[in-house]
């Protein structure tokens, strides 16, 4: 396996690491000053602008890096579509949360928050990592993550002192998410002498259409990852919102030092691998995935062993509630990280997109239903079970469906001990 593709994943994996160190540090302070309330609030806002971050990249961060990975002379021209395509996006944005903001008695309740919360859209407008993905040129992406992980941990001692300053922590990540995004596209367009070309609205239009499956897909996910802070919202009071997020927020801790990485580096590398050969693309997948399985298996039973006492020192006892549901969610990570295997990894490599959005919107209605059964029933609890449960069912049916069409990447002689050994032998040369 290639050199550069380890030292991208190393870099990328240790920067991860050390920008969730920095919340251990804040996290405890923060905690102990807003309480299970506070947390409730700003995640409730975070998980509803999630739309509009979801409508506004529109999965171009995985069919932009295709593209461009597929054909490197293309970057200025799908710089220049994507970066239209979002400014259009984000207008609708802004007209639909004016609109939530006086539907949602939630939002309604806390305006001042959602809004700052919403205006970090601005940065996912601007923050160009599909190039960086694209060229596989991921070092000065992974720095300036650990700039504002930095940053943002120094604000925050110095800012945050009492209850009341609530609102300072969506301010600090709304100048900082776009002080980096706006210096990401500088540098972009500097080191690869990109051109930008303002695109018609007409070929706006077409992309958002060529594009769709990928949006589409996003957004029922969004339906069972985010939809159930939202739905909990109208059950449970900000306390047991805050409660269930906190133990989201761990469990997305750990999704984010291990599977973003492997994702945002596997993803480009992976697409060369079936542009060349179909059969040389599912080899690779083939080898990667036991070596991961074991390894986030072994991180799965650590949470669910440690979930108590990771609360108590993280939070404090005020969050003891935050224990049951992130026990339920232990194995989420490996799960996680199974489904992105099978759908992003090998079903967009195979041009399988309207295949992997009719699992993911099949999934989305049933976990609409699921979720709103046993959140309205069970509280924070339900939410978390429907979760785990439809995660589980995306993993069955995504490998329903690539055996269906003869495509099998969990082969039973690859999860051997000998054959992980010489895998991992193999990634270290």
């Amino acid at each position: 396996m290639r050199k550069n593709l380890l030292q991208s994943f190393a870099s990328l994996g240790l920067v991860q690491l050390i920008n969730y160190v920095f919340p251990l540090i804040t996290i405890p302070y923060v905690s102990r000053i807003i309480g299970p309330e506070g947390y409730g609030i700003i995640n409730y806002a975070t998980a509803f602008v999630a739309y509009f971050n979801i409508l506004i990249s529109y999965g171009f961060d995985y069919t932009a890096t295709r593209r461009i990975a597929a054909e490197p002379s293309s970057l200025s021209k799908v710089f220049s579509e994507v970066m239209t395509a979002r400014a259009y996006l984000f207008l609708v944005s802004v007209f639909l949360f004016i609109i939530a903001l006086f539907v949602f008695s939630p939002l309604a309740s806390n305006k001042a928050v959602a809004i700052i919360v919403f205006c970090s859209c601005i940065s996912t407008c601007l923050t160009p990592q599909y190039v960086f993905q694209g060229m596989q040129h991921l070092n000065i992406f992974a720095f300036t993550n650990f700039l504002r992980g930095l940053l943002n941990c120094i604000f925050i001692l110095i800012l945050v002192k009492k209850a009341d300053d609530l609102i300072v922590l969506p301010l600090i990540n709304f100048f900082l998410s776009f002080g980096i995004s706006g210096f990401l596209v500088a540098f972009a367009v500097k080191k690869f002498h990109i051109q930008f070309n303002f695109i018609s609205t007409k070929r706006v239009w077409g992309l958002l259409i060529e594009e769709r499956m990928m949006y589409l897909s996003s957004f029922v996910v969004s339906i069972y990852t985010t939809t159930n802070i939202i739905v909990l919202g109208f059950f449970a009071s900000k306390a047991d919102v805050g409660y269930y997020t906190t133990a989201q927020s761990l469990i997305f801790i750990v999704i984010n030092v291990l599977n973003l990485p492997l994702s945002t580096v596997l993803f480009p590398y992976i697409s060369k691998a079936f542009n060349a050969n179909v059969e040389e693309g599912l080899n690779v997948l083939r080898s990667l995935l036991p070596v991961l399985i074991y390894v986030l298996l072994v991180v799965g039973i650590l949470i669910f062993f440690l979930a108590p006492f990771s609360i108590h020192l993280i939070y404090g006892n005020k969050f003891d509630n935050a224990i049951a549901p992130l026990k339920i969610l232990a194995f989420l990570p490996l799960i996680s990280m199974v489904n992105t295997f099978l759908g992003i990894q090998t079903m967009l490599n195979l041009k399988m997109d309207k295949d992997f959005f009719r699992v993911t919107a099949m999934a989305a209605c049933i976990g609409f239903l699921l979720n709103l059964v046993l959140s309205s029933q069970y509280g924070f609890i339900g939410t978390s079970y429907s979760y785990l449960l439809i995660e589980l069912f995306v993993l069955g049916a995504l490998y329903v469906t690539l055996v269906k069409k003869n495509v099998n990447i969990l082969l039973a002689n690859k999860f051997s001990l000998g054959a992980v050994i010489s895998i991992c032998k193999n990634i270290l040369k």
